[in-house]
């Protein structure tokens, strides 16, 4: 009986020290989903929607938390440059709306689309 309970205790204390972060850095220690909402093993039910926009150069997609506000997203990380303003929905991915401003510098034709975030790992 003895025997058992430190073995049982040994097993907790493995797991708690392995959950333990070992970075000094608190920076460092991010949620995973901040890095990217995409589990490689699970299908996405993460709250985000991979919006795509593409032109004869380019074809950036991101991924765009859902929400019922309007979304700002700079295309290529700029505040001052090319900005995609979004009306979101909470719930699912379809029926978003769009309208650009500064963007004149890309090449036409411009579209702009929206998908399952899973649609943003070919990208």
């Amino acid at each position: 009986m003895k025997f058992s309970a430190i073995l049982g205790s040994l097993a907790i204390y493995g797991l708690q020290v392995h959950a333990i972060p070992t970075d000094p850095e608190p920076q460092a220690i991010q949620p995973m989903e901040l890095d990217s909402p995409v589990s490689n093993t699970l299908e996405a039910r993460d709250g985000y929607c991979c919006v795509v926009l593409k032109n004869r150069q380019n074809t950036i997609a991101n991924f765009i938390p859902r929400g019922t506000e309007l979304y700002p997203w700079y295309v290529f990380g700029d505040t001052k440059g090319c900005v995609v303003f979004i009306a979101r929905h909470s719930n699912d991915c379809s029926g978003w709306s769009f309208s650009r401003s500064l963007c004149d510098g890309l090449a036409a034709p411009v579209t702009i689309g929206v998908g399952a975030s899973s649609e943003c790992r070919a990208n």
